[in-house]
């Protein structure tokens, strides 16, 4: 797929409030659309006094394009959010996961790849918990997401597998890694200054 649109001038630009898709017809009879891309861009691009340049300096480059009609720019869009959750889906290979493939798969046919990540319970409080994600974000999931044994403050090994009929997520608390994080955060306490003041870093 050609990630580039030709030079020609920007005829008009559309936006899908619903998606964030911003369709950008050229001069030349092209039409490009763009996934995930705010509003406030879609805003600048259309009252830009040279729309040409902004649309090459901020839109072109820095967003997921592609010639309308190729492509589910929504489904892109959802993915990226879902990257959000559990980083980039094909980030590495994952050995060991070959058993997740669908029945009536052929060998040939698979192609399993996943990604593995460390999430750590911030909190759990009836149906929903939140989870920080690599030690980047706190993110709320649902409470059934987690195993039934989890707790405020485990630390879960997480690993997502794809294949192409099925997407599976395998989340284990890790009772090792759960005790040295708490650990760390009681020596972190017992070495803080009198005053009390400083964070608590579990991820340290």
């Amino acid at each position: 797929m050609t990630r580039k649109p030709d030079d020609a001038p920007v005829r008009a630009v559309h936006f899908d409030r619903n998606t964030h898709t911003m369709r950008v017809e050229l001069q030349s009879g092209a039409v490009w659309e763009y996934a995930d891309v705010p509003e406030h861009v879609y805003d600048e691009l259309a009252r830009s006094p040279t729309p040409d340049a902004y649309f090459r300096h901020n839109v072109r480059d820095e967003y997921i394009g592609a010639r309308a009609g190729e492509v589910d720019l929504a489904e892109i869009a959802h993915e990226r959010r879902e990257d959000s959750l559990l980083g980039p889906p094909l980030a590495e290979q994952v050995p060991g996961v070959a058993d997740v493939a669908s029945a009536g798969e052929r060998p040939g046919d698979i192609d399993i790849r996943g990604s593995r990540h460390i999430w750590v319970v911030d909190v759990i409080e009836d149906d929903a918990a939140a989870v920080e994600v690599d030690g980047r974000r706190v993110t709320p999931i649902p409470r059934w997401l987690l195993p039934s044994e989890a707790r405020d403050g485990d630390v879960l090994r997480v690993t997502h597998a794809r294949s192409g009929s099925r997407s599976t997520l395998s989340i284990e608390v890790d009772r090792h890694a759960t005790r040295v994080a708490y650990q760390r955060s009681t020596d972190q306490l017992r070495d803080a200054p009198p005053s009390g003041t400083g964070d608590i870093d579990l991820n340290a």
